[in-house]
């Protein structure tokens, strides 16, 4: 059975699944009636997920979710949506998670195909008191998400926004990067399904967290972007070219639609991403240089 925990339901399952659930604060009129929406926080073992619920068949497949939050502005995207056409999966479940964490307020809605806006309210000002009061779900989950929790008393919006600020910029730095490249096949994002081969090909280890792979050729050369550097593999050469990125300072666009565009840094050729346009690789020395700030800033 679900109790009601300072507004929240919540659920605990073999001592391993946690459910919260919170509605909204306001109706809409999805279909048939007016419903309020529903915000999930589902942990499974190492799984978290958050999930909408709009209360009504809402939309099929993919759906067009926006959100608005005070501290990081307007974000929109697709989401997955169940069989039944009622929730929608957020694709960043960590990254939201920490956003809302720094916020009293969520704003979010969906576009739904041939029917009006459906836009829900979320309060969420107690929201770090309750990740404080169930964070033993969350420690499985990432270090970075409960560090601040791991006191005597729970954590207020400034210090938890203070905290993440700095990895919340870069995390919506890649999810930028993934949304510019998203339909250029050359490009792969974690989680990858041929883990194996670069594991090998670039000496990858377990802590290094992988961020997305440029394919240069049947996947055993290119270029991968982790948490810590890059990593070249170039034809004949069985070493991948390693440059952290604390000692990058500097990063430069170079080429054209002929040559194709390549990247240059330390004043040095580092590759070229073939089948690339210049917005595409723009956007990749644009997270190198703010991959350069943010290490200069720590």
């Amino acid at each position: 059975m679900f109790s009601i925990d300072i507004g929240w339901k919540k659920n605990v399952i073999d001592n391993k699944i946690l459910t919260l659930k919170k509605n909204s604060s306001n109706e809409e009129r999805v279909i048939s009636a007016r419903v309020r929406g529903e915000l999930t926080i589902f942990i499974n073992g190492d799984e978290l997920s958050l999930i909408i619920n709009w209360g009504e068949f809402a939309n099929t497949s993919n759906a067009n979710i926006y959100y608005n939050l005070d501290n990081y502005g307007f974000y929109e995207s697709n989401w997955p949506m169940s069989k039944d056409g009622k929730n929608s999966y957020c694709p960043n479940p960590e990254l939201l998670l920490k956003e809302i964490l720094t916020e009293d307020t969520l704003i979010i809605g969906l576009r739904p195909k041939n029917n009006n806006e459906i836009r829900y309210i979320f309060d969420i000002s107690d929201i770090n008191e309750i990740i404080y009061d169930n964070i033993e779900f969350f420690n499985s989950i990432s270090s970075l998400l409960n560090s601040p929790f791991n006191f005597q008393k729970f954590p207020d919006k400034n210090s938890l926004s203070l905290f993440y600020n700095d990895q919340i910029k870069l995390e919506r730095d890649t999810r930028m990067l993934q949304d510019n490249l998203k339909h250029n096949d050359r490009y792969f994002f974690n989680p990858f399904w041929f883990m194996e081969s670069l594991s090998k090909n670039y000496q990858l280890e377990v802590s290094d967290g992988i961020l997305f792979f440029f394919n240069r050729w049947l996947k055993k050369t290119g270029t991968l972007f982790t948490e810590k550097d890059i990593r070249v593999v170039k034809f004949l050469n069985r070493n991948p070219v390693i440059i952290p990125y604390d000692t990058i300072y500097d990063v430069n666009l170079k080429g054209n639609s002929i040559i194709g565009y390549r990247i240059n840094i330390n004043n040095k050729y580092l590759t070229t991403f073939t089948s690339s346009n210049k917005n595409q690789v723009q956007n990749i020395v644009l997270f190198l240089k703010n991959r350069i700030k943010f290490n200069f800033n720590s």
